[in-house]
């Protein structure tokens, strides 16, 4: 039986400096008690409140800008007959699937619509789509949504993360390795180093391999790098680890149980996503918190996850899931199952921002927010202002909307198509 839980875990997590000083006031909805309060009260009904806004305007036209060279991104913007204008992002990668689908799958749906009416135009696109389900249509819808969002907030000069109800501020990070590639030797230099110069108490770092059927990146490499780095790191810095779905029920339990003896706090999606009720049963065998589901874009899926006790904290993408909006229900699912959400953002375009605002106001915000520590050249130059680590914290952008301003220069080279 489980020896460590949800609250147990977020104790583990302020006893090894993860916390750090207080963050921004998370009071989303008006109910800005912790995960585990007593009260039954459900913020569900306040969700969907807000997401049914109305506002005075209507959608005149969808564009996106996608990047002409790799595809990695594309963003959106949305204008409204009175001018105002909202920009968001679809999910990175294959941006130029994205944008097809978004002016031929969503855009046509959506202009003349109310831009404030999140869960009806959300709704919509999903009902609309009923034969092209998930992926690349949540990630199309992701640009719409998290636009809408932009243009709400600067219409009524207010942060996404005010209009959640919270108050932006500086949020704890955690150091996030994408490699399967380094050593175990190079892995802890690099993480003793950005301990040292940006004051991070908690990285993750990767074992297994992707979709691995129990194989590591190397022979060995999982049961090296643990310890490595936990040694070099010390008792007193968080240590995760990201398994992206790489285990059998038993090999996952074998692994977790190596884990536990190296004190790491987090087991991340130790089995394939799909198979979730293995990781149910991962997580039953294991002191270690498991959590995962970034690649869930299915809030009735993700009702099952949850029933199944499949995670101890639970990861939405928001990008992934179709914008911040359905992320919201799952929100609400999570706290009324009194799990934690600490989004997935696994690099540093506009999804980083998305979850720093989010993680600002929800009541069931776990520790910390996902920073990468990778230098990705993609990414480089996208927005002001840029995001900075202190002290091991970043700071929510306080300006209107997302708070930030797209790379002028980026947008004029990008591959432009309008819907109106």
């Amino acid at each position: 039986m489980k020896t460590i839980n949800r609250r147990a875990f977020i104790k583990t997590a302020v006893a090894g400096g993860i916390l750090g000083a207080a963050g921004p006031t998370r009071s989303a909805f008006g109910l800005g008690y912790p995960i585990g309060d007593k009260s039954k009260e459900d913020i569900g009904s306040s969700i969907e409140a807000l997401l049914q806004g109305k506002s005075d305007a209507k959608i005149k036209s969808i564009e996106s800008f996608t990047d002409k060279e790799a595809n990695n991104l594309s963003f959106v913007r949305v204008v409204t007959e009175d001018g105002t204008e909202g920009w968001g992002q679809m999910a990175p990668f294959n941006a130029d699937i994205s944008a097809i689908v978004l002016h031929r799958n969503v855009a046509p749906l959506v202009i003349g619509k109310d831009p404030y009416d999140f869960g009806g135009i959300s709704d919509l696109v999903r009902d609309r789509n009923l034969k092209y389900p998930w992926s690349y249509v949540c990630r199309a819808l992701s640009g719409l949504d998290t636009a809408l969002w932009d243009l709400r907030g600067k219409q009524e000069n207010k942060s996404i993360c005010e209009l959640l109800g919270g108050t932006p501020g500086a949020i704890p990070v955690y150091g996030s390795s994408m490699s399967r590639k380094i050593t175990a030797e190079e892995e802890a230099r690099r993480m003793v180093a950005l301990r040292e110069s940006h004051g991070f108490r908690a990285f993750k770092i990767r074992i297994g391999s992707e979709a691995g059927h129990n194989q590591d990146a190397w022979p060995g490499r999982t049961e090296e790098i643990v310890p490595t780095v936990r040694k070099a790191l010390g008792e007193d810095v968080g240590l995760m680890v990201d398994a992206n779905s790489c285990y059998t029920i038993e090999k996952a339990i074998e692994v977790g149980k190596m884990l536990e003896k190296n004190k790491v706090i987090h087991f991340e999606e130790p089995c394939p996503y799909w198979e979730f009720e293995w990781a149910s049963k991962v997580n039953k065998a294991l002191k270690v918190p498991v959590t995962g589901g970034e690649q869930n874009n299915d809030p009735a899926q993700w009702q099952r996850i949850l029933n199944a006790k499949a995670y101890d904290i639970i990861q939405p993408d928001v990008c992934y899931l179709g914008g911040l909006t359905r992320t919201l229900r799952v929100v609400a699912m999570a706290h009324k199952a009194k799990v934690p959400v600490v989004p997935h953002s696994a690099n540093l375009s506009l999804v980083t921002v998305f979850a720093l605002h989010l993680m600002g106001a929800i009541p069931n915000a776990g520790p910390h927010v996902e920073y990468t520590i990778e230098s990705n050249p993609w990414t480089r130059e996208l927005y002001q202002p840029v995001l900075k680590v202190r002290d091991g914290k970043v700071a929510v952008p306080n300006n209107p909307g997302w708070g930030v301003v797209l790379n002028k220069t980026w947008l004029e080279n990008a591959q432009h198509q309008i819907t109106a």
